[in-house]
């Protein structure tokens, strides 16, 4: 039969059970805050290059980004859900050693029956269920936590990022159409006795020229001329 701790050697160990716990709320936190800020740093890059567009290879590099961002919203789920666990093995232990000090036997002069454990939480309060089913409780995971929320953020990440890889691989092969510039028109002046009224032929690589006679093509030029100057 193992020898029974003291009082002393049990608030030892209360306290190391306590700093612990502490450091597992801590490290969960920051782990939520680096994931959140990491992603949407990510998506804040990736949305501002989407915008550029112009060069397909920029879309090809704004998926590479969005797809970072994917793995990073996955990575922060499973870390931070693995986290709570081991924060709630700190409560296991917490609670065990505040029973062991008789810290969770209700206060007979107080009508609403309080404990002297602690149990800033919902789930330290329910030192019953851990004793009688401690299995259960540890896979507990609450939907309306302050975990949960962050899980859920991180979620709407993930499907934000898939969007974007998709958006940005749709639109790095399927390219927007540039709009050609108009053609241009020369005009060709031919002084060998043509006709006034002008004939149309295409120019080399692209464009339009008129043939016709100097005198029409004189006055078209002035015409023209005319036309591009600002007036006073």
């Amino acid at each position: 039969m193992p020898e029974l701790l003291s009082t002393d050697q049990l608030l030892a160990l209360y306290k190391i059970a306590i700093k612990e716990y502490r450091f597992e709320v801590r490290l969960n936190w920051d782990q939520a805050a680096y994931y959140l800020t990491l992603n949407s740093g990510l998506l804040a890059i990736a949305t501002g290059l989407l915008k550029v567009g112009g060069d397909p290879r920029v879309n090809l590099v704004v998926a590479g980004v969005f797809f970072i961002g994917l793995c990073a919203s996955v990575i922060g789920i499973g870390n931070i859900k693995k986290g709570h666990e081991y924060y709630r093995h700190t409560v296991v232990k917490k609670t065990l050693l505040e029973d062991q000090l008789g810290l969770t036997r209700p206060l007979k002069d107080d009508a609403s029956r309080p404990t002297l454990a602690v149990g800033t939480t919902v789930g330290q309060d329910e030192h019953l269920q851990i004793f009688h089913d401690t299995g259960k409780w540890l896979k507990q995971f609450r939907l309306r936590s302050i975990t949960a929320g962050i899980v859920g953020i991180l979620i709407v990440f993930c499907i934000i990022n898939v969007l974007g890889v998709t958006l940005s691989l749709w639109l790095y092969y399927h390219p927007p159409v540039t709009p050609q510039p108009p053609p241009a028109i020369r005009l060709v002046p031919v002084d060998t006795g043509a006709p006034a009224t002008p004939t149309f032929h295409p120019l080399h690589g692209s464009g339009l020229g008129i043939r016709c006679s100097t005198g029409l093509a004189t006055h078209s030029k002035r015409n023209l001329i005319r036309s591009l100057t600002p007036s006073e």
